[in-house]
């Protein structure tokens, strides 16, 4: 069992190590069999997922609003009911042999984890297609909570007004900001998490900056870079000192991050 997450590793630690959808480069993303790899690789740390709602409200994980890039299902997932759901094969667009996948809920990868590892639960969030204020949020914390994850979770969002609305709800929750370059070019750590209360900062690899780095030192917020998927990627960008590696390929990279080579 994983003791309750901190943001920061204890010092002298390596980064986190978080697999990104689960090991997204060797299974369907956000399925259960991706986050059954997660699982089965010491040193994995975390699973960071997508969540959203479906037509009853409840909480599936599923990056995209639509369907049909990683599922047989058509249209937006917010137009389903969860049993309708579950009809369409979630795993075929990856290799006919996870053709037996479905989308899953935020509720069965709680069931699948057991406390085993950490999980970052990014909330999505479209800005032509809003849900009605809180509503998302008050549904991920109540899934969370009845599943007694809370304190085994990270929240993220791009959204960050949406992460403020969170924390308002839940104040011991952990939170992160996720930068958006077009949005956020030139705003530093500390203002981002700041206005919203978050703890984490989150950004691409190419979108980090030394001003990021230095402003999060200063201000010992922890930075988490995205989607560090070669040896070279996760040496330079470790080298600066960052405390969280996310990954597709979570389970290839152990022995680089955590120092093991």
């Amino acid at each position: 069992m994983q003791p309750p997450f901190r943001p920061i590793p204890e010092p002298g630690e390596p980064p986190y190590l978080i697999a990104h959808r689960g090991v997204s480069a060797k299974a369907p993303e956000n399925t259960l069999a991706a986050f059954r790899l997660a699982l089965q690789t010491p040193g994995i740390d975390m699973i960071e997922l997508d969540v959203r709602l479906s037509k009853e409200n409840e909480v599936i994980v599923l990056h995209d609003r639509t369907l049909q890039r990683t599922t047989t299902g058509n249209g937006p997932a917010r137009s389903y009911a969860l049993h309708e759901l579950k009809q369409y094969d979630a795993g075929s667009w990856f290799h006919p042999r996870f053709s037996s996948e479905r989308i899953p809920t935020l509720r069965e990868v709680f069931e699948l984890v057991r406390g085993r590892c950490w999980i970052d639960v990014e909330i999505k969030s479209e800005f032509w297609h809003r849900e009605p204020e809180g509503l998302v949020e008050r549904r991920v914390l109540e899934t969370v909570a009845e599943a007694g994850f809370s304190d085994r979770v990270m929240y993220s969002s791009f959204d960050h007004q949406l992460i403020g609305r969170l924390k308002r709800m839940a104040p011991n929750a952990v939170t992160g900001v996720i930068y958006r370059v077009f949005r956020d070019f030139g705003r530093l750590p500390s203002k981002l998490t700041g206005r919203v209360g978050a703890s984490v900062f989150v950004c691409g690899k190419h979108e980090l900056t030394r001003a990021m780095v230095q402003d999060a030192r200063r201000h010992n917020i922890p930075l988490y870079v995205y989607t560090l998927n070669s040896v070279a990627d996760v040496r330079s960008i470790t080298a600066l000192g960052v405390q969280g590696i996310i990954s597709d390929a979570a389970d290839d990279l152990v022995t680089v991050v955590k120092r093991k080579e």
